[in-house]
């Protein structure tokens, strides 16, 4: 009898422990992302040595910077969590919010274009010089992401499946030869 009160209580935790762990995201939470890209100048064909690109996560200000891009204005971000972030661009011009909710999903994420507007070293001395942007980037690729919904029919699915186990591993031979078979 102990042993069914045992294998109960180990079902049960089990069950418990998957639901939450499939409700909660606990399963994607902290998973390493990359970001990749490209950083141009205001004509979208021209590459941009030398910027650095930031993610910051809004909350916890925690912020995640590529090196210096290279001669093809390439960029890489590595091990940044899976979540949302603000993108800066930091130019010899200044610091620029390129974007207020980057959405990064786990692994490797589609790569960014990114143009600047010249600022005033990249126009003629006469010429006033507009206050220098960043473009916004393409849309993040949402993809990866699994609806609402569907994490509740996954859980209802969790939950059916562990019932059904619960009762298979907790069924007792002598009661299920207490009923009279049917004829």
């Amino acid at each position: 009898m102990p042993s069914s009160a045992l294998r109960r209580s180990t079902a049960v935790a089990l069950v418990f422990g998957l639901v939450t762990l499939t409700s909660s995201g606990a399963l994607f939470a902290g998973s390493p992302s990359s970001l990749s890209g490209r950083v141009l100048t205001q004509n979208g064909a021209d590459p941009r040595a030398g910027v650095v690109v930031t993610l910051i996560e809004p909350v916890s200000e925690h912020a995640y910077r590529s090196s210096p891009t290279d001669a093809r204005g390439s960029f890489t971000i590595d091990a940044a969590p899976a979540g949302s972030y603000a993108l800066v661009v930091e130019a010899h011009e200044g610091a620029f919010l390129a974007a207020s909710n980057v959405q990064l999903a786990p692994g490797v994420n589609r790569p960014l274009s990114l143009a600047l507007k010249p600022g005033k070293q990249d126009q003629p001395a006469p010429a006033p010089a507009p206050a220098p942007a960043a473009a916004t980037p393409p849309p993040a690729s949402a993809k990866h992401t699994i609806p609402t919904w569907a994490k509740w029919v996954i859980a209802g699915g969790i939950i059916v499946g562990g019932a059904i186990i619960i009762d298979a591993v907790t069924n007792n031979n002598n009661e299920a030869s207490q009923f009279a078979p049917i004829q």
